[in-house]
């Protein structure tokens, strides 16, 4: 029976996200002032160019602040886990791929198996969640490439039942 499941959750943006945003375009004003007074002052010659350097600092400032928009792609094929980070709906990168039959732990993030796991036993650990109270927070922990590796997301019903097929003792009901 082949099994696949296509999941995807945007990332709710932290508070910290928001006001580095404002700072950034705060910056990007204060900068192109700045180069405008420079070159009003030292190149006049040079007043021509203002405008595309301001308009490439605004441009550089909408980059950054793009890439605090993100969302995440859980696709589950038989058992094997792609997790994928999609920044601003244009630049997709894959950040772990791994088979459900390799999870050591898995659970919801918070309980009692959670709070065991101590964060320095883990040489990554891989936030792909929505950072929101919406949605269930759960853990799987396993090795990749002789790394001990916690992941953080957001799985549906149907996923952790075809995780439990494969791995029934870590899962468990």
């Amino acid at each position: 029976m082949d099994s696949f499941v296509e999941y995807m959750v945007k990332q709710k943006k932290k508070g910290i996200a928001i006001v580095k945003s404002i700072l950034i375009f705060i910056a990007a004003l204060i900068v192109s002032l700045l180069i405008a007074a420079i070159i009003l002052v030292f190149f006049p010659v040079a007043l021509s160019a203002l405008p595309l350097a301001v308009a490439a600092l605004f441009y550089g400032a909408y980059r950054v602040v793009a890439s605090y928009d993100v969302e995440f792609e859980y696709i589950l094929t038989n058992g094997e886990l792609d997790v994928d980070k999609i920044t601003h709906r244009k630049k997709r990168k894959r950040m772990i791929t791994i088979h459900s039959k390799s999870f050591i732990a898995f659970g919801k993030v918070g309980d009692a198996g959670d709070e065991r796991l101590d964060k320095k036993e883990f040489a990554r650990i891989i936030d792909a969640s929505a950072n929101s109270s919406v949605h269930q927070d759960y853990y799987a922990v396993f090795f990749k490439n002789g790394q001990k590796i916690k992941l953080i997301f957001n799985p549906t019903q149907k996923m952790i039942d075809i995780f439990r097929v494969y791995c029934p003792r870590v899962i468990g009901e």
